[in-house]
């Protein structure tokens, strides 16, 4: 109790002084040493009493020491002072301190310590000037973090390295933390491999993707590219930059390689579409005695996306259950993707799901997904409303996974509620969700809407353009389309092969012939992009659907595409669309003699010959397409019909 009566009086004296820091730092130590003593108050345990005694008494020891000055200081606390010299001060009982109010969450202490510090202008232990860096940082306070480190009277590799990992962690730009480097190197302090780590991992935004190679640089200099942690970071950040061989190249400079590095480098070939390649590098890491775990076999199980993967994808899922991994969340995940890819169904990813125990947003998105990619939107439906009801928020993966369904059902006042909710959980930022709207606005036949969603997006992606020049093309608006194209390029947007598709698809559709020829010779000449079928077959519909019969079949012996089948099947459309019959018996014999299982030309065919008024052609044809097997597709269509009351 003496103890209380002292600082209280201390208390009284230092306000009589004016002395608001040693008056601050003392009232909050009235505060922690009353909540010191109720803790021992109610404590049971011996060892316990001892610990919080013994923190009291420390606190006690310390701040006297404040109680001795008689200069009141009146500056605030990050101001420098004039060095004073206290041989009595205990500097590993600060440190114990600030080492107690870290675990103990106590920041408040931790602030009236600083307070201690800066009034007796303390410059050695530069371990206690990183603890208390490290106490703010713990409670994210990176504005008084940054001021500390200004400040401090030293700085070394380690306070360099928390301030440079904080900074990463809080997002801040790469060229403020090139900055921090550039003042860690003029105090002439040598980096290590934590301080390279940090700061090639945080080489992500556009403009910063040169500095990987900057900061790449500085390592081969100070010898620490064949770090596992510096040579792990830069296969990551090569890898996100679809920079594969500089990561593969990266990785074969790593020494010691370890199952990190590994887990790195398969999952950026997986990432790369370089399936082959991480397969190769999985195989390698076993032939090197490296143990795999659940990251390894997430990621490889990724590379099995095709029918003819399947034996694969199993083989994978045996072994994850003989080494006992199938119970991690993440491989059901990897599991659920890969069946829903490459089998057909929902069978096996259902029964996946089922066996997990507690199902995240990444197992409700990854089974969203596969019904969709199945085909079977109305399972998807009912899925997501199942998701919502056991409580699971959406993220942007899965809005922008649901969003296809009601584009594929017709729904636009669904489409619009989840519109609505995504306005509420703030993702109308996001890209792809955007990108998903502007779709399922489009195949609902809402082309103002999805055009309102594309103006009020603060940037586009080559994605983001092509979805709108698609759906423009989709209704027939062709200038539109190619309006969307310039805008891309004038952002210094890419097109790539898809977009062009998108242009040469609304320019068939709008009856822009010459502009259609004209975004081929763009695509193929200025982008050096080697068409697909797709390119050529449109070229041909193109030309066919403005009556250039003969220019379209001349355009397909120029370009030397007469075993593709696509282009026959655009050029006997056109053929049907003006009554062109001799092309038309041309174009529908190639077609059957490329895909004689095909019952489309027998189709087209006899409508030509109907409107032609042969109808014994016809019925020739008619009992041919019977002969062979062959039945026409029967078509269907809906219409939403209002609930009626029973």
């Amino acid at each position: 109790m003496r103890n209380y009566i002292h600082v209280i009086s201390l208390l009284v004296v230092n306000a009589k002084v004016q002395d608001h820091i040693s008056a601050f730092v003392l009232l909050n130590l009235v505060v922690n040493m009353l909540r010191v003593l109720a803790k021992l108050h109610i404590c049971k345990l011996t060892r316990e009493s001892h610990g919080y005694h013994h923190c009291c008494c420390s606190l006690l020891c310390c701040f006297r020491t404040v109680s001795s000055l008689t200069d009141p200081v009146e500056r605030i606390p990050f101001e420098k002072l004039e060095t004073i010299d206290y041989h009595s001060i205990k500097f590993h009982q600060l440190r114990q301190i600030l080492q107690e109010c870290t675990s103990a969450g106590d920041l408040l202490s931790g602030m009236s310590v600083h307070t201690h510090l800066v009034k007796l202008n303390v410059n050695g232990s530069i371990m206690i000037w990183n603890k208390l860096l490290s106490l703010y940082l713990k409670f994210g306070d990176i504005h008084y973090a940054h001021q500390l480190f200004d400040t401090m009277p030293q700085r070394d590799v380690v306070t360099f390295n928390t301030i440079i990992s904080a900074s990463v962690r809080d997002d801040y730009d790469a060229f403020e933390l090139l900055h921090l480097f550039s003042k860690m190197k003029k105090e002439d302090v040598k980096p290590n491999h934590i301080t390279f780590s940090a700061l090639i991992g945080a080489c992500n935004g556009l403009i910063a993707l040169r500095l990987r190679e900057v900061f790449h640089a500085h390592t081969v200099h100070c010898g620490l590219s064949s770090n596992a942690f510096v040579g792990s970071s830069l296969v990551d950040g090569y890898a996100k930059q679809m920079r594969l061989e500089d990561a593969i190249r990266a990785f074969g400079e790593i020494i010691e390689l370890d199952l990190v590095s590994w887990n790195i480098l398969i999952d950026g070939c997986v990432r790369n579409n370089c399936k082959e390649h991480a397969v190769r590098m999985f195989l390698q890491m076993l032939k090197g005695n490296v143990r795999f775990d659940g990251f390894t076999l997430t990621s490889i199980i990724k590379t099995c996306s095709k029918p003819g993967d399947l034996k694969h994808g199993m083989q994978l899922h045996g072994c994850a259950i003989k080494l006992d991994l199938a119970h991690e969340t993440p491989i059901h995940n990897s599991l659920i993707t890969m069946y829903s890819k490459c089998e057909k169904g929902m069978e096996s990813p259902l029964k996946i799901f089922g066996s997990i125990s507690e199902p995240n947003i990444i197992s409700w998105t990854a089974m969203i997904s596969g019904f969709v990619q199945n085909e079977q939107s109305e399972e998807a439906h009912g899925f997501y409303k199942e998701m919502l009801r056991s409580g699971v928020r959406e993220n942007d993966f899965s809005l922008s996974s649901i969003l296809p369904v009601y584009g594929n059902l017709a729904k636009l006042d669904q489409g619009k509620q989840i519109h609505a909710r995504v306005i509420k959980s703030w993702f109308g930022l996001d890209l792809s969700v955007n990108n998903a709207l502007i779709d399922m606005y489009s195949k609902c036949g809402s082309l103002e809407d999805a055009h309102l969603v594309f103006m009020k997006m603060e940037k586009h992606d080559v994605v983001s353009c092509t979805t709108m020049i698609m759906s423009y093309g989709q209704h027939g608006k062709g200038k539109e389309a190619l309006e969307i194209l310039s805008e891309m390029e004038s952002e210094g947007l890419v097109p790539d092969g898809v977009t062009f598709l998108g242009c040469l698809y609304a320019c068939s559709h709008g009856g822009l012939v010459e502009e259609g020829v004209r975004v081929f010779k763009t695509m193929t000449e200025v982008h050096k992009l080697n068409p697909k079928q797709e390119h050529f077959a449109c070229v041909v519909d193109m030309l066919g659907r403005a009556g250039r019969l003969n220019e379209a079949e001349s355009f397909i012996d120029e370009m030397g595409i007469e075993s593709d089948v696509l282009v026959w099947e655009a050029l006997l459309g056109a053929c049907r669309l003006h009554g062109e019959m001799e092309l038309g018996e041309k174009s529908a014999q190639k077609i059957m003699e490329l895909r004689p299982e095909g019952h489309g030309p027998y189709i087209l065919l006899a409508n030509i010959y109907a409107e032609r008024g042969s109808w014994e052609d016809k019925e020739v044809l008619r009992e041919k397409l019977v002969s062979h097997g062959l039945k026409k597709q029967l078509g269907c269509s809906w219409v939403p019909l209002e609930r009626m009351p029973c």
